[in-house]
């Protein structure tokens, strides 16, 4: 097996411990903890909101670092801080003090997994790269299959504390792993991208354009980019992360809505290879307006009525196609600006990700005003239609890497 792939499963391993606990995991979570402490489901979406902004505001301040820093110390650090964060997140009754647990768990899935696994996928692979970055992101994705459940189990079994005190150990063993297996480079190896004999070809390229933060706060095509992926993906985590409890609104019984929200989860791992594969066997561009106009297909089901089967076919569609976001985000930077510039121009288009944490205060607020989430879900179609013409600005003739070929 190219050494790539391994970098790739260890990065798919921190997403899917951190990235998964901080957002699948609310689904086992937002009831037990507001029976246990009295909070309500605003107070607890709004924490969510908060620590969503401050880790997505972590995303170009770790994209900063994996310029400056060894990817491999910072690996190790992100799992860490976050099982450890995750650990004292069940240790408190204080919604303040848990908001900012929840924010340093949050922030570090930016380090272990997420922007540094992202980095690494970009140097280790150019031919595969859509299939890379969908296998390191399938990560987040197998946790929402895994993770709700045995943290329901958990909850059930012994109470939140415990729940949370398990999955933090489990975080902080990915630090060892990361420490020994990392390696920036396949050059670092006396390696090629891909496992290739060679370098992937660079003349047919076009040339970059100034991917300084001042050069792309000048280009209205990286304003575009980001706010198109910062209001798809807002849609995506907001309406995943409370599958459970929507399902359980519209009268399934508990444990047949967490069923219903880790086959989504699923469909979501399998969907961000899949879409991988497209970025790959056609352009990451048209991967991305086609993704695009699908979660805005797909979002339209949850008006179905209610019946289990309606609810089936929406959270299955949903799943496999919000997928593939973040797949398509890194693909789409890195073709566009050129796998040289792709820590730069990901740190300058990950800024607009922050409008991400504007989709859980619109949830919780839609169910406390009206008791249940389709007004919510009104304002989510509209916004990926918005993303989807926003996305359409973007031409392959402008992209870096439209003038090379995409697979052999």
């Amino acid at each position: 097996m190219f050494y790539g792939w391994k970098i790739s499963l260890l990065s798919m391993g921190g997403n899917f411990m951190l990235q998964g606990t901080v957002l699948y995991c609310m689904n086992a979570f937002m009831e037990p903890l507001c029976v246990a402490y009295g909070w309500t489901r605003a107070e607890v979406n709004i924490s969510m909101a908060v620590a969503a902004l401050v880790g997505q505001l972590a995303m170009p301040v770790a994209a900063s670092l994996s310029a400056r820093f060894a990817l491999r110390r910072l690996m190790t650090a992100g799992a860490l801080v976050g099982g450890v964060a995750t650990i004292l997140q069940g240790m408190t009754s204080n919604l303040a003090l848990f908001t900012l647990l929840f924010t340093i768990a949050w922030s570090a899935t930016q380090i272990c997994g997420g922007v540094v696994g992202n980095a690494l996928v970009s140097n280790w692979f150019y031919y595969f790269r859509g299939r890379a970055f969908g296998l390191v992101n399938a990560g987040t994705s197998l946790s929402g299959v895994v993770l709700p459940l045995v943290s329901m189990a958990l909850i059930n079994a012994f109470d939140v504390s415990t729940a949370y005190l398990v999955l933090g150990l489990l975080t902080c063993g990915l630090a060892p792993l990361s420490w020994f297996m990392v390696r920036d480079t396949p050059q670092a190896m006396h390696m090629h991208p891909d496992g290739r004999k060679h370098e992937p070809p660079t003349g047919r390229c076009r040339l970059a354009p100034d991917t300084s933060f001042r050069g792309l706060m000048h280009s209205p095509y990286a304003y575009c980019m980001g706010i198109a992926f910062g209001l798809a993906l807002m849609v995506s985590s907001s309406v995943m992360s409370q599958m459970k409890p929507r399902f359980v609104d519209l009268g399934l019984a508990p444990y047949t809505s967490m069923l219903l929200a880790c086959a989504a989860a699923l469909c979501a791992a399998l969907g961000k290879y899949a879409w991988g594969w497209a970025c790959d066997r056609f352009t990451p561009l048209a991967a991305a307006h086609v993704i695009m106009l699908a979660c805005a297909l797909s979002l339209c089901l949850g008006f179905l009525p209610p019946t289990v089967w309606g609810m089936t076919v929406f959270s299955l569609s949903f799943g496999l196609c919000v997928g593939g976001l973040w797949t398509v985000l890194p693909a789409v930077v890195s073709y566009y600006y050129g796998s040289g510039n792709f820590l730069p121009s990901y740190k300058f288009v990950s800024v607009f990700i922050v409008l991400r944490c504007l989709g859980y205060p619109i949830m919780g607020y839609s169910y406390d005003l009206t008791g249940g989430y389709r007004a919510a879900d009104v304002v989510f179609v509209a916004m990926l239609l918005l993303s989807l013409a926003l996305s359409m600005c973007l031409r392959e003739d402008d992209a870096v890497e439209g003038g090379t070929k995409r697979h052999k």
